[in-house]
């Protein structure tokens, strides 16, 4: 009696062990597979799924905030806020988060192009001071855009106005002269920073005449600090010193930066001879019209025609759609203009 009841214990026992053998060997095959199927290799299954958990373990990482665009070594000037400066960044944190978000298209662009040229990242703070980052503001004073260029001095940049088509409001085009700008009078103004900006405000003629009375008063070392400027470009230095440290650490002031993510916004779709109207266009993309005439300030009407072959800046998620609306509705259209007579 006790011979058999030990004789079926171990059958039992012997049954669950080939059991549970082929149960991890199927679960290792189909792990095999689905990686197979990814076009992974690994000459261990399970060691791949560590793997595949790291690539999107954190999300934060794709921040452009915590990108090389903005990291700590492109802040070059080292900017330390007097107490009247602190006094500015307090009154204008409250208006950081609205002016951020306003920039979050573009940001990524813009930080790009000042790595690219080598420039302080604190830079990206101007079209926050000059106009929150709203590439249709105009002054009283006669200046337009985002980064706010009187008619003289952007036309000579190269800046064009058209019928149609104003570059002051073209956030790309804009930019490219700004920073050229910048990169001039930085030139001018003996590489001092602080003086560029100064200069962006006041202009380069009166910079330059600044500067050359401080040499003539015997002044040796030109700074910001030794050079007498009006009482307008004193308080514009101060106000793009306290965007700056905002822009830096915005956790100081109780604000926070959007989330934007390390990759371009947008991207520009030649839409010519296929689309003619911005409402048609957002139609077509899905993107919503407000922000089509956001990335694309420069036309000055509905319609998209213009002297040059400018196309049209696209959120990169509705590009797809965009293409391949207008390649489906012209090829059904023998090629033919979708006009916004169409809508």
């Amino acid at each position: 009696m006790i011979k058999n009841t030990l004789l079926l214990i171990g059958a039992v026992l012997l049954g669950s062990l080939i059991t549970l053998t082929a149960c991890s060997s199927s679960k290792s095959d189909l792990a095999h597979q689905s990686l197979s199927a990814t076009g992974v290799t690994a000459s261990v299954s399970v060691k791949a799924a560590p793997v595949r958990e790291a690539a999107t373990a954190k999300p934060e990482s794709h921040s452009l905030w915590n990108s090389e665009l903005f990291n700590d070594s492109r802040f070059q000037l080292n900017i330390q806020l007097t107490e009247r400066e602190k006094k500015e960044a307090k009154k204008m944190a409250r208006n950081f988060e609205a002016h951020m978000d306003s920039s979050s298209l573009f940001m990524y662009h813009l930080l790009s192009e000042l790595k690219k040229r080598n420039l302080p990242v604190e830079l990206a703070a101007l079209p926050l001071v000059e106009s929150g980052f709203n590439p249709r503001a105009r002054s009283h004073a006669g200046a337009h855009g985002p980064w706010q260029f009187i008619r003289s001095t952007g036309k000579a940049l190269g800046l064009e106005r058209t019928s149609n088509y104003d570059e002051f409001y073209d956030f790309i085009e804009s930019t490219d002269a700004s920073l050229r700008y910048l990169e001039h009078l930085y030139r001018e103004c003996g590489e001092n920073w602080d003086l560029a900006v100064a200069g962006y405000n006041q202009g380069e003629f009166a910079i330059k005449k600044a500067i050359r009375r401080a040499k003539a008063n015997g002044v040796k070392d030109i700074n910001f600090n030794t050079v007498r400027l009006t009482a307008h470009a004193n308080l514009y230095v101060y106000r793009f010193h306290a965007y700056a440290d905002i822009l830096r650490h915005p956790e100081n002031y109780g604000v926070s930066r959007p989330e934007i993510e390390n990759r371009p916004a947008f991207k520009r779709v030649q839409v010519a001879g296929r689309v003619n109207s911005m409402r048609q266009a957002a139609r077509l993309s899905g993107t919503s019209l407000s922000t089509l005439k956001h990335l694309n300030a420069g036309y000055l009407s509905d319609s998209l025609k213009s002297n040059k072959q400018r196309g049209l800046l696209v959120p990169v998620e509705n590009v797809n759609r965009l293409e391949h609306a207008i390649g489906i509705e012209a090829a059904g259209d023998k090629g033919t203009t979708l006009s916004a007579s169409n809508d």
